[in-house]
């Protein structure tokens, strides 16, 4: 039997994949790669047929599908808090990209698919435990999403005759799931807090309960759910059977793991269902499903794996606990000799996101250092963004936490100046996980700023035009009084955040002599700025590109001034190179108001499309209570007078570059779907 694993480069995908070749399967797999990682395939590499590809292109499936007896379709974007921030995403991949697998296995002959559904389908169904002839009552787009694949493999299955099969996994955990990912797992989420000395956040009271399901036990589900007859159109639930509260799972990990710090709460998600228990029955009578490890057993071997690998991972180009690709991953130099200047061997902190893959190429192109070292875990920033510069001998990547206090250090010992631009980004995302966004921008700039300080290292601080708060009169100055909202709205969880920032890189100035500056960036837009959490420019050129209406929040005539990142990389390797930026704030800006509906017509015009645009309350895109600013203008005659950096670069100019960045990325799509076809 030849089996296809959608998503077979990910977490369960991988241990799936293994298993099957394992009991005498070939095994082909098809991964995009968003967040399966070849890692994962690593003991199997050689022996997997692997296709990279996307579901949500059917002739991807089609090529991958053909010749394969069955389907296990796993590949999704996962997370209910992901669903919420970029609910068309989810869709396309969840609901449209399961679409196509059927159509392909139906096609090309598959005669079975199983499909990996989730417990969140069940939302609101308040009984418990949750058996498969509840009423589904999602609430979240991820459970719809879901849900909708549950109902296109109950129709393939009547009206074409396809065994598909739904499996609707509790709350899966073990080896190799990704403990840094924006939008990780509890269980991984808590024992990698644990293990690097900071307190797990559980949000909500930590009362609510769920049925944590060890992988091994989802791996025999589905192995027997490609070989039992006679059950196309069945739905089953894979879980234990038995459930345990955050408190309870939190304490538990704490005292496997050893450690003395107590979790801390945050406010309640949006989405997240108060109790998650499996009724396990069908899947016992109908599959001879029995799970065969206990949560106590899962959570010890779950924490021996990341333990293990921690104490593996003592190299700085691996991301603790997951191993990149060895081909995408470069040494660092040797560290060169000390007589050489200082501030030419450079650490970017965030430098696979949009500014710093900027930054990169702007000290490559001018030949401003003999060594740049990129750190980035990648949760929001893409290794696709660098890559093109990897294989020069002065460039390396590091993946890796700016919040790994020993990683950091480790590569301060080799620097002389590092742009300290790892974040959270987006203000959809700083609105949905307020507490997320405060812890990592904090201790990240604790452990840049104490490692710095400690060998010596230049620090240039990336702050934002945020922290001026409800400031609105024009042409802000670097002195002028930060006015912020109440921390008790999310909105202001960026500025707080940002300020605590700036107040350190001033105290460790002030108290222990370090050389470093901070810098308020003011919408800064251009190529490989993501749409996901809330850019605005890059929002409207996908969508105008697309056709679809430009959504613009709120009435459209709150101002920005935006600035073309190549200016603002301009300003940055100035400030590098000044002595006399140590100890000072600098705003880095264009001059220009310009309101977001006019944007939004611009946008329109240069891409010559036929959208609308569309006007959608503040309340829908981020909740009631939102605050939002009418306009901040900076002054900038600080950064001129220091380095007579000016703006060279229009916004149209900035709308055209990313206008083209996404027609090629397009072109891209569509000649990757030629080849395969």
């Amino acid at each position: 039997m030849r089996v296809l694993v959608t998503g077979g480069a990910g977490f369960i995908g991988s241990h799936i994949a293994a298993r099957l070749l394992e009991t005498g399967r070939e095994v082909r797999v098809i991964d995009n790669f968003a967040t399966g990682r070849r890692s994962n395939l690593a003991d199997v590499i050689e022996d997997v047929d692997l296709i990279e590809g996307d579901i949500r292109n059917l002739e991807d499936l089609r090529e991958a599908v053909r010749g394969c007896d069955a389907v296990v379709h796993l590949a999704a974007v996962p997370s209910v808090p992901r669903s919420i921030a970029d609910p068309l995403t989810s869709h396309e991949a969840n609901a449209t990209g399961t679409l196509n697998v059927l159509i392909a296995a139906r096609d090309e002959g598959a005669g079975r698919v199983v499909y990996a559904s989730s417990s969140s389908v069940y939302g609101l169904a308040a009984e418990l435990p949750k058996h498969e002839g509840l009423t589904p009552l999602p609430i979240s787009p991820y459970a719809v999403s879901k849900l909708a694949g549950e109902g296109y493999c109950r129709t393939f299955w009547h009206v074409h005759g396809l065994e598909a099969v739904a499996l609707r996994y509790f709350n899966v955990f073990g080896p190799r799931q990704d403990p840094q990912s924006e939008y990780a797992a509890v269980i991984p989420r808590f024992i990698w807090a644990y293990r690097h000395g900071e307190p797990p956040v559980i949000f909500g009271d930590g009362e609510q309960s769920r049925d944590f399901t060890y992988v091994e036990n989802v791996v025999q589900a589905n192995l027997a759910a490609l070989e039992v007859q006679a059950i196309g159109g069945r739905v089953y639930n894979v879980a234990c059977g038995d459930r345990i509260t955050l408190n309870e799972l939190a304490d538990s990990l704490r005292r496997e793991i050893g450690c003395e710090i107590e979790a801390m709460h945050g406010p309640e998600r949006p989405g997240d269902v108060r109790h998650s228990l499996a009724d396990i029955s069908r899947a016992r009578a109908e599959l001879g499903y029995e799970p065969a490890v206990s949560l106590e057993e899962g959570v010890r071997r779950t924490v021996e794996y990341y333990v293990s690998a921690d104490d593996a991972s003592a190299h700085p180009t691996v991301m603790r606990p997951i191993q990149l690709a060895p081909s995408r991953v470069t040494e660092p130099a040797a560290s060169p000799v000390a007589s050489r200047p200082r501030g030419r061997r450079y650490l970017i902190t965030g430098g696979a996101g949009f500014i710093g893959s900027h930054l990169l190429e702007g000290l490559a192109e001018r030949d401003k250092a003999e060594r740049i070292v990129i750190l980035d875990d990648l949760s929001t920033g893409r290794l696709d963004n660098v890559e093109p510069l990897l294989g020069a001998d002065r460039v390396s990547f590091v993946h890796g936490s700016v919040n790994d206090a020993e990683l950091v250090d480790e590569l301060m010992h080799d620097t002389d100046t590092c742009v300290h631009l790892a974040s959270a980004v987006g203000v959809q995302m700083i609105v949905n996980e307020p507490l997320d966004t405060l812890m990592r921008s904090v201790r990240g700039s604790n452990v840049v700023m104490h490692a710095a300080s400690r060998h010596d290292v230049r620090v240039l601080f990336s702050s934002t035009s945020e922290v001026y708060g409800k400031q609105s009169h024009a042409n802000l100055t670097e002195q002028d009084d930060l006015v912020l909202g109440p921390p008790s709205k999310g909105r202001w969880t960026y500025a707080i955040a940002k300020s605590f920032g700036e107040a350190l890189i001033h105290g460790y100035h002030r108290q222990r002599g370090a050389d470093a500056t901070v810098v308020r960036l003011f919408n800064t837009v251009g190529p490989r700025q993501t749409g996901l959490y809330g850019m605005v420019l890059p929002r409207f050129v996908r969508q105008a590109l697309a056709g679809e209406d430009l959504t613009v929040y709120g009435s459209g005539a709150q101002t920005r001034c935006f600035t073309h990142v190549r200016d603002t990389v301009a300003a940055l390797i100035m400030l590098c190179e000044s002595r006399e930026a140590s100890g000072r704030t600098f705003n880095i800006g264009g001059s220009t108001p310009m309101s977001i509906v006019e944007l939004a017509r611009k946008v329109i015009e240069r891409a010559e499309s036929d959208s609308k645009i569309l006007l959608v309350p503040y309340e829908d895109a981020y909740g009631t209570g939102f605050e939002e600013l009418g306009s901040r203008r900076p002054d900038t005659t600080a950064l001129r007078n220091l380095t007579g950096w000016q703006t060279h670069l229009t916004v149209d100019d900035a709308i055209d570059d990313v206008i083209a960045f996404e027609r090629a990325r397009l072109a891209a799509v569509d000649e990757s779907i030629t080849d395969v076809a």
